[in-house]
């Protein structure tokens, strides 16, 4: 079972290597211009404000995980295929449109069937090492496109996905529904609205609004950066997989890390770190700098993609996981990506690509100011508990 799970995030995050950090270029030899990218990048996420809680609170009120992550898949299948066959901004805007609908649930409802099952196992601590293969899938589709596909093959871009988004439907086939009862949901809905009233959990929520921001901005955006300051073909996927490639030896050491380091610890960490790199990225003027820059994503990793996930996990009922990671995936990679894409798609009209790195560092240390006072100042809305005491 355990392969299954990790064949689906090496299948995902091969499909997040080819939309991140080549759709805005792909745009750009489509002829459309910064505020449109923006607008179509930007897209994604600001739908994603309204859907993913709502995909993700039917997945744990109708137990239906399986059949939303199928439809997910072959509703992003068919959106691309119009990606592909529409060459005006208008086709692009209402393909994009059913795209963001329709991949909305996958990340957070698949992190939840991983969490149902590694609690059924009793090594929650071992996240890490099936989300590996997800940075194993990135760093491998986002190297091969650079190197192979970036001179003249952008066109293939959309009908990449379309085959990578029906093959992870088919794995999602075989992946079990939980054995978490879901009897009188609507009573305990409560559960929900009481996180609301705490001060730290809303204040958290806030402060990866603007965290999550920063890391959809560069992921976008850096192969953008890259070709102004003339980087060759082969520099561009190097330096674009190696976040993706230096986070396999971090995950690995997760498990280690996880037991000898408080939760908020590890989530301050890569809060630190994130704007210092962008601080790196505003000042580099040589392209070859961009892969030492590169060194601090690691962390970065383990602070929001599993140090955070189990924040959360923490502070919500085993019954309504997928709701919670969809209110995490909602706070960090929806509402603050939404906005931050589209004036970092503005600012490329009206300045050039490397005052985004400005804006990155604005947003970060808000970020960080605001998860210093949620985790530190306030405190968190969970005792945070150690593995071993479960």
């Amino acid at each position: 079972m355990r392969n299954k799970f990790k064949a689906f995030y090496f299948i995902l995050f091969l499909s997040f290597g080819i939309i991140g950090p080549y759709r805005a270029i792909y745009f750009t030899q489509k002829g459309f211009s910064g505020t449109q990218i923006g607008i179509l990048i930007g897209i994604v996420p600001i739908l994603s404000i309204f859907s993913q809680p709502v995909w993700s609170a039917l997945s744990d009120v109708f137990h239906t995980r399986r059949l939303l992550l199928v439809i997910g898949c072959l509703g992003v299948s068919a959106a691309m295929v119009g990606v592909g066959l529409g060459n005006s901004f208008t086709a692009n805007f209402i393909f994009f449109t059913l795209f963001s609908i329709f991949i909305t649930p996958i990340g957070p409802i698949g992190t939840a069937f991983v969490l149902d099952y590694l609690d059924e196992i009793e090594k929650p601590e071992t996240l890490s090492l099936i989300r590996v293969w997800g940075s194993i899938g990135f760093g491998l589709s986002s190297l091969v496109l650079g190197i192979v596909l970036m001179d003249q093959r952008l066109e293939l871009f959309p009908w990449l996905l379309v085959g990578i988004y029906l093959l992870l439907g088919v794995v999602s086939l075989t992946l079990p529904e939980s054995r978490i009862e879901t009897k009188q949901s609507e009573i305990k809905l409560k559960e929900l609205f009481q996180l609301a009233k705490n001060a730290s959990f809303m204040i958290f929520l806030a402060g990866m609004v603007f965290i999550g921001a920063t890391l959809l901005i560069a992921n976008n955006f850096q192969a953008v950066f890259l070709l102004s300051l003339n980087a060759s073909s082969l520099l561009i996927g190097i330096t674009v997989a190696l976040p993706a490639l230096l986070e396999i030896p971090m995950l690995i050491i997760t498990p280690t890390l996880m037991k000898n380091f408080r939760t908020r610890q590890l989530i301050i960490a890569g809060a630190v770190l994130m704007p210092i790199r962008w601080g790196l990225f505003y000042i580099i003027q040589n392209p070859a700098w961009m892969i030492p820059a590169q060194i601090l994503n690691g962390v970065a990793t383990i602070s929001i993609d599993i140090a955070g996930v189990s924040y959360i996990d923490k502070s919500i009922p085993p019954k309504w996981r997928a709701t919670g990671q969809g209110l995490y995936s909602t706070a960090a990679f929806a509402i603050g990506p939404g906005i931050g894409n589209f004036i970092a798609g503005n600012i490329l009209d009206r300045f050039d690509v490397r005052a985004i790195w400005g804006l990155n560092l604005v947003l970060g240390m808000i970020g960080l100011v605001l998860v210093f006072l949620a985790l530190w100042i306030f405190g968190g809305p969970v005792e945070e508990l150690s593995y071993e005491s479960k």
